[in-house]
């Protein structure tokens, strides 16, 4: 009798716990996220102006106009004025000049079954090269600490310090050069391998030119991409689309899993409307019965065992992203937390922790509540 009791106690407590004693397989599932990418330093909304200046030599011009490439150097978020911007962009695009051409050969052998060489053939290919000379800067106002040299650190501190310049108001921060760099001073093309050495003179005899605009085309449209991405790495504020995963119940068998089936389609819905020119408060209002679903998981998986640790993990990793991509820093924080204490996959969550901190500085840096704007 005794043991009929054991038996029947085992079995009521199987049977109060069916969720726990269901396999756990967790799969990515991914979903849109839309947002401004902040730069470096800050520049006030009403002075967000930008203006460009491009030198170009006449054998860059005769290849690239100098307005196309004008028009082509852009700062996201800012607009372009002739007279005092807030930030210059100067581009110097000195000569193209023809340095040499190279021949190389390469030989082929075919050989028999017995290792004999029956036959060798020579391809001949020409390489020629071109220098070129440029350079760009960019400049505007600079606050960011790690940006500043040495000098410029300690001359704001004597500043600082001056007795007499206390009382005084306060200007905007001096304009100077921000960055600076030169373009690559050589390029270069290859030809294909012909058999012939006459071929492949030929080829650059009738084709050179045309070898030569192409170089230039070359030239300048990876300056022009160096100099916005530099541009907007300091200044711009760059709407940026990603695609970004949650940890999904795959197991379905799972009593969980037509809940988190339905969740999955709400998030994908609903994350369309995650862009970084719409604001977000409606989606977070949206979003929220699904964030609020995951919390509950959280609590209703509170035993021990490998399958309920997972399950919550899934619910603090869920939260942790939603509310980053929500720009709620402080919530993101408060997730990967309890995600690192739950002990399962911690390096997420510090890895989360250190992005909500620096999103933190950044919003507050750029004066800003969301990086999701109109």
């Amino acid at each position: 009798m005794k043991h009929l009791s054991s038996l029947l106690l085992t079995l009521l407590l199987a049977v109060s716990r069916p969720a726990s004693a269901q396999k756990v397989d967790l799969d990515r599932f991914y979903f849109d996220a839309g947002y401004l990418i902040l730069p470096k330093e800050y520049t006030p909304a009403d002075q967000r102006t930008f203006g460009v200046r491009v030198v170009c030599s006449p054998s860059v011009a005769s290849a690239y106009p100098e307005a196309s490439i004008y028009d082509k150097i852009g700062l996201s978020g800012f607009q372009r004025v002739e007279e005092n911007p807030a930030v210059g962009i100067v581009m110097e695009l000195g000569n193209v000049r023809f340095e040499k051409s190279e021949t190389r050969t390469r030989s082929e052998e075919k050989k028999d079954k017995d290792g004999k060489v029956t036959s060798q053939t020579t391809y001949y290919s020409i390489i020629v090269r071109y220098s070129f000379s440029g350079n760009y800067k960019i400049l505007g106002a600079r606050t960011d600490e790690k940006s500043l040299s040495r000098r410029e650190k300690e001359k704001a501190k004597d500043l600082q310090n001056n007795r007499f310049l206390q009382a005084a108001s306060q200007a905007g921060p001096e304009k100077s050069v921000t960055t600076s760099g030169y373009f690559p001073s050589e390029l270069s093309f290859t030809t294909i391998e012909y058999k012939n050495l006459a071929d492949a003179r030929r080829y650059i005899e009738q084709n050179q030119q045309t070898i030569r605009t192409d170089l230039i085309t070359k030239y300048v449209t990876d300056a022009i991409n160096q100099v916005n991405a530099e541009a907007n790495r300091w200044y711009g504020y760059v709407p940026t689309q990603t695609r970004e995963f949650l940890w999904i119940l795959d197991s379905k068998s799972h009593p969980e899993y037509p809940v988190q089936q339905e969740a999955i389609k709400a998030i994908k819905e609903l994350s369309k409307r995650m862009t970084a020119n719409q604001p977000i408060d409606q989606l977070a209002l949206d979003l929220q019965p699904v964030m609020d679903y995951f919390q509950e998981l959280k609590t209703k998986y509170s035993g021990s065992d490998k399958r309920d640790q997972k399950m919550r993990y899934s619910a603090f990793y869920n939260l942790m992203v939603l509310n980053y991509f929500l720009d709620r820093p402080d919530q993101t924080i408060e997730e990967a937390s309890g995600l690192i204490k739950n002990g399962y996959d911690t390096k997420d969550g510090e890895r989360y922790i250190g992005w909500a901190d620096e999103l933190k500085k950044m919003l507050d840096k750029h004066q800003m509540a969301s990086r999701h704007l109109p």
